[in-house]
């Protein structure tokens, strides 16, 4: 599951899978409605084959597009846009050499059709081949400068590869193009999600609330806002972004728990367990799940349940080289928090720390160092929350149970008493 901005690059592939939209545009054809699939027949014409081809792959039945398209080729082997579906229909299966070799057959035919170009780019991107994929938007966009998806395209292959600079150029590019319509909430969540990586939460919030004013049911981009809402100290405003991506989302398990979370950090027992449960039905294997679930419930005081569920996440920390992954991913992030808590930077620090307990909840020094940076910032409850469950983790660190007793006693100056 990704968490804040830590899968981000790679959750960007994600965008590159809806191909039948991209190839609707190539074709410039609005989709047909479901009658055109009567009269699938062996005698149906090569243009019938490859309407009733083209309405599956609108739905999504890729598989089934497969035969009619390939029988609408063998009607009229020259005709571009049957290779351009048939190439689109394969990927999805996916079968990566024979989408490439009917994409390109379709190019072949029709050279200068930049919607092709863009299609390929696509599919490259799928296969994770992002230097060649880049070359086909690239490509696309010379053809036609104005096509908006392939600079946008070519945005999320640049964020793929580490280069934000150039990816917020492209997707501010789309986002002209784009215009003041619905389809630029998209390109303007993107740059939002740039923004975060850079560590400009105000920036990534005007973002945020453009792509929500294009399309108020944006659930992704509520989710997002909820995020940098947080980062800005904006705890009321947070929570209301985050009900309404739930509202708008109930089965999204990131939403489910983000909102859960932010109640457990504010000791709201009832509407923590609430969320949390409701992201554990959706994803039991889930690790950071599990665990602020099992916090939950202890708060709640339903100490039976939180250790079964505790005894769940102990279940799934083995040794796999995807543990050994996440672990390493882990060190890194509280290394960089390490660093910016010295720079004077506590909530970058906050956040880097999170991110590491999302991929080992169980790393009592790691939310020592969190609660201790969010008691730097002035969040003593959330800090001295934070400071408890790194003692009850690991009883014996006598570090955390000093930094609990001085946490305590700086609490009650800061307040006065």
């Amino acid at each position: 599951m990704s968490r804040g901005f830590l899968s981000f690059l790679l959750a960007l592939v994600i965008v590159f899978a809806p191909l039948p939209s991209a190839v609707a545009q190539a074709l410039d054809r609005a989709p047909a409605d479901e009658k055109s699939q009567s009269g699938r027949n062996a005698g149906a014409s090569g243009s019938e084959l490859l309407q009733q081809g083209r309405d599956l792959l609108a739905k999504g039945s890729a598989a089934e597009a497969v035969p009619l398209l390939r029988q609408a080729i063998e009607k009229n082997p020259a005709d571009a846009d049957a290779h351009l579906l048939l190439g689109s229909a394969l990927a999805l299966i996916p079968r990566r050499s024979e989408a490439v070799a009917e994409l390109a057959l379709a190019i072949e035919l029709r050279p200068d059709h930049a919607p092709a170009y863009n299609v390929l780019g696509m599919t490259l991107a799928r296969f994770a081949e992002f230097d060649s994929a880049q070359k086909a938007f690239e490509k696309a966009i010379a053809i036609d400068p104005k096509l908006a998806g392939a600079h946008l395209n070519l945005a999320l292959v640049f964020a793929q590869k580490g280069e934000i600079a150039r990816a917020s150029r492209a997707v501010a590019r789309a986002i002209e193009l784009y215009g003041d319509t619905v389809s630029a909430a998209y390109p303007h969540y993107v740059a939002g999600r740039l923004y975060n990586q850079q560590n400009l939460p105000g920036r990534a919030l005007q973002e945020f609330e453009a792509a929500i004013r294009l399309n108020p049911k944006f659930s992704e981009a509520f989710l997002e806002l909820g995020s940098a809402k947080r980062k800005l100290s904006d705890e009321a405003g947070c929570i209301d972004a985050l009900r309404k991506a739930v509202e708008l989302a109930p089965e999204n398990a990131e939403a489910r728990y983000r909102l859960g979370v932010e109640y457990l950090n504010r000791r709201q027992a009832a509407k923590a367990v609430e969320h949390l449960g409701a992201a554990y039905r959706l994803k039991p294997g889930d690790r950071g799940i599990l665990y602020n679930y099992s916090r939950a419930l202890r708060l709640e005081g339903q100490e039976e349940q939180a250790k079964i569920i505790f005894r769940k996440l102990s279940e799934t920390v083995s040794a796999t080289t995807k543990a050994s992954q996440h672990l390493a991913e882990a060190a890194r992030l509280t290394n960089e928090g390490v660093a910016l808590e010295k720079q004077g930077d506590f909530r970058a620090a906050v956040e880097k720390y999170r991110a590491a307990l999302e991929l080992d909840p169980l790393e009592a020094s790691v939310r020592r160092n969190l609660g201790l940076a969010l008691c730097r910032a002035g969040r003593w409850s959330e800090g001295i929350a934070e400071l408890q469950e790194a003692q009850r983790i690991d009883p014996n660190d006598a570090e955390t149970t000093r930094a609990l007793y001085i946490a305590r006693e700086q609490e009650a100056a800061a307040q006065g008493r």
